[in-house]
């Protein structure tokens, strides 16, 4: 396990890491939707696409769990915690709409979408605690 460090020190190293994978991110989205043409583009261009954009989100999650590791046993509760109800949430949703599917009440979902409800759900869970209130 990583060393325990200050907050100050750990959040710099996330935000350090956080903004220039936010960055490549969409930087990798805007070039393939610019330059990569959807029909006309070879399979192994696609999935070199896809792969670029999922790099700079894998490294997002490492930042996360890197701070988690660098903070003391406190903060990462709370960020467990967090991850934990945002695992919930995504998971509810994902049950909400597989229901409401095979009721024919809605079409497809893709899966794509679940990711960003996770980090939505995740932002959610951490609200209380960024607004100084403890649930």
């Amino acid at each position: 396990m990583a060393q325990t460090r200050g907050f100050r020190t750990a959040n710099r190293r996330y935000r350090f890491l956080f903004w220039p994978m936010m960055g490549i991110y969409v930087a990798v989205i805007l070039a393939a939707k610019f330059f990569i043409d959807e029909e006309s583009a070879p399979t192994w261009l696609n999935a070199a696409g896809a792969i670029a954009a999922t790099l700079p989100i894998l490294g997002t999650l490492y930042a996360i769990r890197r701070q988690t590791d660098e903070t003391d046993e406190y903060t990462r509760m709370r960020y467990l915690k967090a991850l934990r109800d945002a695992g919930l949430i995504t998971c509810g949703v994902t049950f909400l709409f597989g229901f409401l599917q095979i009721f024919d009440v809605v079409g497809s979902l893709d899966v794509f979408w679940f990711g960003p409800i996770f980090f939505f759900a995740f932002g959610l869970a951490r609200l209380p605690e960024c607004l100084g209130r403890t649930v």
